[in-house]
């Protein structure tokens, strides 16, 4: 990547002195936290009751990227390597998933997305909760939270694949960590032969000392991309995307402290069409007291400021403050309950009950309106009125099947600009006659595109899982208008090990996926077979082969970007 940009490492924590309740409640939790008799858990590890919890590892062996250990969740893909992938939980959007990572939230102020594409698998610890959390995790923990803890393990880890794919991970100490990628890929344009490159270079730094953690992870890419317009607006397939993201925290089992940092910046040749920048500083202190081996109380504060820049745009900042109350009961069942005290409305409640497989859910959360929906960038007008979604989830489920519902009102969607013919009448009056003639006048007026809190709707759906020994079976039916969510998910695969063999063969479809404002009538069913192999020798070498889409099948994921064609990646890897 060029030098185009410069990271800023300096804290920005600026928070307003309005909130000094909110001081004096950090300095109590402080202070308990500090006593010798205080029992607490890393604030990540809140026992979570009546939800579904995952827990997965981003193993290189299996995959290249952090999304591929999300399978068979339902992910999706702007285009290539490099391009925007996202991930939607029970039928909701991409921003009703909150991320943290290694503590500190991780979902942009300006989007509300985490991009997972640019995350490297690297051995990642991943936890994924299902349901209502906005009680403990805060904005955008509707339909589910994704907590993501960075682990370095010693070795290395090589890669080479079809379409020049070449990826090289170097762990020589538990607190060092350094990956490379790049891959020279066909354009998933289907009206376009040319090669797309795709770098990315990523080092992370762990330490600990003493009772505490500092984690550092820092990425830098480069996406060459298609579809872009030069200066004189005229279209174009000489597009690049550099970026780079760092995420910086200090942990130990009663707060969190760091900050989470992404710019991209958007070129079409020399022209810099588009950049952006984003922010956020965030402080979190908490306890989780077992009060007896029935009762566990978890309490906590968080803070951050949120910053969020445009090209040659105005800088908007923002501080957001809670408190939560979290308290788990086992007696003959197991009970949840929870509530949530914020700023400008960022409030929430939450009840679970569990007993043996069984579980129910009940709980409201919310997602504040990003900064640039509130702000808007020039073309897009800004709404400050922007009032936070709402969404009240239901959920049971027993063992291997649930069935969910969320409510969501006042929901922020984008309204396209518009041309509007406005008319104007005039009356004019003939000084010498004194007759009157009405004059009407019609001009298109332009209404620029605008964020809105548009109404309400809903997500119903049904999912089930089960495994069968060496076979695994998951089925999904989700009922929603939200774009380019399917209507029906399978995942249908075969895991068997031999000794130093496994072997592994998926098969992963989404059917009926619900178009988008700008896709069209209809998007085409994505399919996938993929099948591994991999052997463990005695020297702790193992050797990965992958092929991915093994029948070659030529889907268009989005109207003009088709999906990635069969790809063989050959992966070694040694640990020590």
């Amino acid at each position: 990547m060029s030098n185009r940009s410069k990271i800023d490492w300096n804290f920005h924590i600026n928070f307003s002195p309005m909130y000094a309740a909110f001081v004096w409640m950090i300095l109590f939790s402080v202070a308990v936290c500090l006593s010798p008799k205080a029992q607490a858990e890393e604030i990540e590890e809140v026992v979570v009751v009546a939800q579904q919890v995952k827990t997965i590892k981003a193993d290189p062996l299996k995959g290249n990227s952090l999304i591929r250990a999300l399978l068979p969740a339902h992910t999706w893909t702007a285009g290539g390597y490099g391009a925007f992938q996202g991930y939607n939980e029970r039928g909701a959007q991409t921003v009703h998933t909150a991320v943290y990572k290694n503590g500190i939230p991780a979902n942009l102020p300006g989007t509300a997305w985490y991009d997972f594409g640019t995350d490297l698998a690297t051995g990642q610890e991943i936890k994924i909760i299902t349901g209502a959390n906005s009680v403990v995790y805060g904005s955008g923990s509707i339909a589910g939270t994704i907590l993501i803890k960075d682990n370095i393990e010693q070795g290395v880890t090589a890669i080479l694949g079809t379409q020049e794919h070449r990826m090289v991970s170097v762990a020589p100490a538990k607190w060092f960590q350094y990956t490379a990628m790049e891959i020279n890929q066909d354009s998933v344009r289907n009206d376009n032969e040319e090669k797309d490159l795709y770098t990315n270079r990523n080092a992370k730094l762990n330490f600990d000392v003493q009772d505490f953690t500092l984690t550092m992870d820092y990425t830098d890419y480069s996406y060459d991309y298609d579809n872009c317009y030069d200066s004189n607006f005229e279209a174009s397939n000489d597009c690049e995307q550099d970026g780079e993201k760092y995420n910086i925290a200090i942990n130990n089992e009663y707060f969190t402290l760091g900050r989470t940092h992404d710019k991209s910046e958007y070129y079409t040749g020399e022209w810099q069409s588009y950049a952006n920048e984003s922010s956020t500083d965030y402080l979190r202190v908490g306890d989780q007291l077992d009060l007896s081996n029935k009762l566990q109380v978890g309490y906590g504060v968080d803070a951050s400021h949120e910053k969020y820049q445009v090209l040659n745009g105005e800088e908007h900042n923002r501080d957001n403050y809670g408190a939560y109350l979290n308290i788990n009961a086992d007696f003959a069942l197991k009970y949840n309950f929870g509530f949530r005290v914020g700023n400008e409305d960022q409030n929430a409640l939450r009840f679970g009950l569990e007993s043996g497989p069984f579980f129910l859910n009940v709980g409201n959360s919310f997602r504040r309106p990003t900064l640039y929906e509130l702000n808007g960038d020039g073309y897009v007008d800004a709404n400050l009125d922007l009032l936070p979604e709402e969404a009240i989830g239901y959920e049971i489920g027993f063992g291997v099947l649930s069935l969910f519902r969320y409510e969501f009102e006042q929901a922020i969607e984008y309204t396209p600009g518009f041309y509007e013919d406005v008319t104007t009448s005039e009356t004019v009056t003939d000084p010498e006659t004194g007759e009157t003639t009405v004059i009407t006048t019609t001009e298109q007026v332009w209404n620029a595109p605008k964020y809105y809190n548009t109404g309400s709707y809903e997500t119903t759906g049904l999912r089930y899982a089960q495994t069968f020994g060496a076979f695994k079976l998951g089925l999904s039916y989700t009922d929603t208008d939200q774009a380019r969510v399917p209507k029906y998910m399978t995942v249908i695969g075969w895991n068997q090990s031999f000794g130093s063999h496994e072997f592994d063969i998926t098969f992963r479809g989404q059917f009926e996926r619900i178009p988008g404002p700008y896709d069209g009538d209809e998007l085409e069913d994505l399919q996938n077979l993929s099948f591994r192999y991999i052997k463990t020798f005695a020297s702790e070498v193992e050797l990965a082969l992958t092929i991915d889409n093994m029948l070659d099948e030529e889907v268009e994921v989005l109207p003009g970007y088709d999906n990635r064609g069969r790809q063989f990646l050959l992966t070694i890897q040694r640990k020590w």
